[in-house]
């Protein structure tokens, strides 16, 4: 279908597609590709690979194009998935594929390019996607700005396991065994019949549906009181849009009553009342009449009360709750599944609170220190794995009190602590970065008497996190211009913005605010920076003086000597200084005692060792060819991107991560640390890093995993934890 060009009337023009729904897309493609790739596969292997199919969509002809009548959502975000792709594929120097990519994304005709959907309003967003390139949504229309932030969300919810070597034949799958079917109408009224009889007449019973009839049925008295309600229920929850009465009963399944493991998980999500019918046992009904009575009345209408209180708490930042909402805005939508594992019927309102917030904060935790360390697992399936490993443990943990018990071994038992913050740059991870910026904002500012305003610093306020909003931009201390900062410490221009993008040197302003300044040099930023959040602000030496609730702050969280002015410059000390203060506020802000977690005092990281506390759900990782004897402590590693011949060096730690030289930052994937290197977005990592021989040559470590893979060495390793 991506070699046709289609057109849009105006009744089909709106893109209206939320965050939720691109992310379940793009996972779901990728987990349909992962289930079949091999780190053994050439790329030959793809046409062999199961199909996919994304069910139909309408069109009529109209002239040499066509116009969609139905089914733009998913072709739209289709669309944008294929122009990541296309530059994805271009920075890692996949001409060829990137090509074959580029021909579904627009074509060139009549003298000029035409994207597949062509609609004018759009091509100036698709063009600054196309060229990776910022784009200013403002005064758009609300289709394109949403056009423009579901682009960010694809950017987010591509698992870093498809920006490696595994990209182009990701592209080859998409492009031929990815499958819609096309119903083709003779003209404009007979599609627009198509998509009338296909959404608005003969819907179906949903399971939800089916359910009700099961349970209704067999209950025997009080009929009408079960169908209030039942419907009372359903109204307070389709509130919050008109599929999550059906999430509710698939979280509250899951969370509860099936397997934990999650081999019943797809079961559950693709027809949950058979799941019920069939195992009516596993729910507490046993007998009809009383128990079908007691499942509407003391488990769905108490429990569907508790998750609308979490949604609400996920749609606006609430007291008390607030750990919820940040995991809302980072996409961990399985927390639902584990707040409602540990949540009885009679919980009350405050008990419900503090075992939501309690979950949510150990996800949040976990959220943080993957991002501080550069570890790839953030998305969305990462935290399902997570959670399911949880479940069984927060199912048997009646109270708040074993709770946090629990909560507390866990955290003690995280592998990675806070030291990443001082190394920690920015790359491809610029949305969890401005997340972390703006929690520690936020905690300069309410602990020293002012307003907490996290929400409005990631975008959101008192709104959904799916709405379109400006947030606030990261802002580089240092102006982009090497020339201005030759006498900071810095060796050279490739030193230079190796320091720039330091998390010490990277505050967090309001984008008008952080436009303003251009290419101004420090001295002349920082009268400014005074008149800003405390964070900001305290880099000038008026936020001393004067500033009682500040001080209190700085002596109650015994951070008096971790911050510093800097009235006359900000140089490489200064970036190292920053950034142990900003160690220091992360371990101030994601401490046991703040989360409310029992036995754990600290996240000091473990000791390191090659042994993993969860297998890898993709390929094979360095450390699997550590225990294999192939690689060993202190290898060093060496990069190279041909187009522009630099040269990039890193070495093996006792852990298997990757260690950036000269800079130190580590990475738990190859091609998250390649990409970090290059400063792209992707990189074939298994390609691009080469292993240093004793006698001066390289070999890939593609090479090696081959080697690995082909004499069965991996399956000898002990397995992971």
């Amino acid at each position: 279908m991506f070699s046709k060009q289609y057109l849009l009337e105006y009744y089909q023009r709106e893109y209206t597609w939320e965050r939720r729904h691109v992310v379940e897309l793009v996972t779901d493609l990728a987990n349909a590709f992962l289930r079949d790739w091999r780190p053994d596969h050439d790329r030959q292997h793809y046409d062999s690979y199961r199909p996919y199919f994304l069910g139909p969509f309408v069109s009529h002809p109209t002239g040499l194009k066509k116009n969609l009548v139905d089914g733009q959502q998913r072709f739209t975000t289709l669309h944008l998935l294929l122009i990541h792709l296309e530059r994805l594929l271009k920075e890692q120097g996949d001409d060829d594929t990137a090509n074959m990519v580029g021909s579904m994304v627009r074509r060139y005709a009549g003298g000029q390019h035409h994207y597949t959907i062509d609609v004018e309003e759009r091509r100036a967003c698709l063009e600054a996607l196309r060229a990776g390139k910022d784009f200013d949504p403002t005064g758009a229309t609300v289709s394109v700005q949403n056009l423009w932030q579901r682009a960010q969300d694809i950017t987010d919810a591509l698992p870093e396991a498809l920006r490696d070597e595994r990209l182009p034949t990701f592209a080859d799958w998409l492009a031929d065994r990815v499958y819609l079917v096309e119903i083709s109408a003779a003209d404009r009224d007979l599609g627009w019949e198509i998509f009338e009889s296909m959404n608005d007449r003969g819907a179906g019973l949903t399971s939800l549906d089916l359910l009700k009839s099961f349970v209704l049925s067999r209950a025997g008295r009080e009929q009408a009181r079960l169908n209030d309600a039942w419907r009372k229920m359903l109204a307070d929850l389709s509130e919050f849009g008109r599929q999550v009465p059906s999430s509710f009963f698939e979280t509250l399944l899951l969370a509860r009553y099936a397997a934990a493991d999650g081999s019943e998980d797809d079961e559950i999500e693709r027809a949950f009342h058979e799941w019920v019918r069939v195992r009516p046992e596993r729910v507490g009904l046993k007998h009809q009449g009383q128990d079908y009575c007691d499942f509407v009345l003391e488990t769905v209408a108490p429990s569907a009360e508790q998750y609308r209180s979490l949604l609400e708490a996920a749609r606006t930042r609430t007291e008390g709750l607030h750990a919820v909402f940040y995991n809302a805005v980072n996409g961990i939508e399985s927390q639902y599944l584990l707040i409602m594992a540990a949540l009885r019927r009679d919980d009350s309102p405050k008990t419900v609170q503090e075992k939501a917030q309690l979950l949510a904060s150990y996800l949040d935790l976990v959220f943080v220190l993957r991002v501080v360390n550069n570890d790839s697992a953030i998305q969305a399936q990462d935290f399902r794995e997570e959670v399911h490993r949880l479940l069984p443990a927060v199912r048997d943990a009646s109270s708040v009190d074993e709770l946090r018990k629990l909560l507390g071994r866990e955290a003690a038992e995280l592998p990675d602590g806070f030291a990443g913050v001082e190394k920690l740059s920015l790359h491809t991870n610029r949305r969890h970065l401005r997340y972390l910026l703006a929690r520690l904002t936020a905690f300069v500012e309410s602990e020293s008497g002012r307003p907490d305003e996290a929400d409005r610093y990631l975008g959101y306020g008192a709104t959904v996190p799916d709405s379109v909003f400006t947030p606030w931009e990261i802002e580089h201390i240092w102006a982009n211009k090497y020339s201005l900062h030759v006498q900071t410490g810095v060796a050279n221009e490739d030193a230079f913005k190796r320091e720039r993008n330091r998390v010490g040197a990277l505050l967090l302003l309001e984008k008008s605010i952080n436009a303003s300044f251009g290419a101004d040099i420090y001295r002349d930023k920082l009268p400014h920076y005074a008149q800003q959040n405390l964070l900001a602000a305290s880099l000038h030496p008026n936020s001393y003086r004067r500033n009682p609730n500040f001080r209190k702050f700085k002596e109650k969280w015994n951070l008096e000597g971790n911050f510093s002015a800097y009235p006359e410059s900000f140089d490489k000390k200064a970036i190292d200084e920053r950034g142990a203060l900003y160690r220091k506020l992360c371990e101030c802000i994601w401490h046991a005692d703040q989360l409310g977690f029992v036995g754990a005092t600290s996240f000091v990281p473990q000791q390191h060792s090659t042994s993993q506390r969860k297998k890898p759900r993709y390929g094979v990782q360095i450390a699997d060819l550590m225990r294999a004897g192939l690689l060993k402590e202190g290898s060093a590693l060496r990069g190279e991107l041909k187009r522009s011949q630099r040269i990039f060096h890193a070495t093996i730690t006792v852990s298997g991560r990757i260690r950036l030289e000269p800079s130190g930052e580590e990475f738990k994937s190859l091609s998250g640390a390649g990409a970090a290197a290059t400063g792209t977005t992707s990189s074939p990592g298994w390609d691009f890093w080469h292993i240093v021989r004793s006698n001066g040559t390289y070999v890939p470590l593609a090479a090696i995993r081959k080697q690995a893979i082909e004499q069965g060495m991996l399956e000898q390793s002990p397995p992971t934890a």
